[in-house]
C-alpha cells in the first residue's frame, strides 16, 4: 500500500515547484510522520489565523485561506497611491480515517507557518489463518 502522501510528493516533484509558493496559490508543504502522529506544515506568510480555514469531510482534508489588503500612501508631493493586494490558497488531499484520528486534529499558526497535527490510530494486526473445509 502506498503512503497517502506519495501522491502529494509526486505532485510536487512533477510540477517543478520550488520551496516557495507557486503562482497558482499552492503553499509549500512539509510532511513529518512518526509512530505517534502526522504533522503537515504549510508556508503561508502574511496571513492571520482568522484568514485560514480547515475542513475535513468524507476522507478529504481541505486547507484554504484568503487575505485582501488595501493600502494608501501619500508622498511629499501629495501624490496618492493606492494598492490592492490579494492572496488566496487552497489545497486538499485524501487523509485516511482508519490511519489518523481526525477528531483529535489540532492546528496552530505561528511565524507564517500553519502546522496541522493528527494523532495516529493504533493499527490493528490483520488476521490471517487457514480455514479447514469440512
Amino acid at each position: 500500500m502506498k503512503p497517502f502522501y506519495s501522491s502529494i510528493l509526486d505532485e510536487i516533484l512533477n510540477t517543478g515547484l520550488s520551496t516557495f509558493e507557486d503562482r497558482r496559490g499552492v503553499p509549500a508543504m512539509n510532511i513529518r510522520e512518526d509512530e505517534n502522529q502526522l504533522a503537515l506544515e504549510f508556508r503561508v506568510p502574511g496571513m492571520r489565523k482568522e484568514d485560514i480555514h480547515l475542513e475535513y469531510n468524507d476522507g478529504i482534508l481541505m486547507i484554504s485561506g484568503e487575505k485582501n489588503e488595501e493600502r494608501e500612501e501619500k508622498d511629499k508631493d501629495n501624490y496618492l497611491k493606492r494598492e490592492f493586494s490579494s492572496y488566496s490558497f487552497h489545497r486538499s488531499f485524501e487523509l485516511p480515517e482508519e490511519r489518523y484520528d481526525v477528531a483529535k486534529a489540532e492546528a496552530a499558526y505561528k511565524d507564517g507557518i500553519l502546522e496541522v497535527t493528527l494523532p495516529r490510530k493504533e493499527q490493528k494486526d490483520k488476521v490471517s489463518r487457514q480455514i479447514e473445509v469440512k
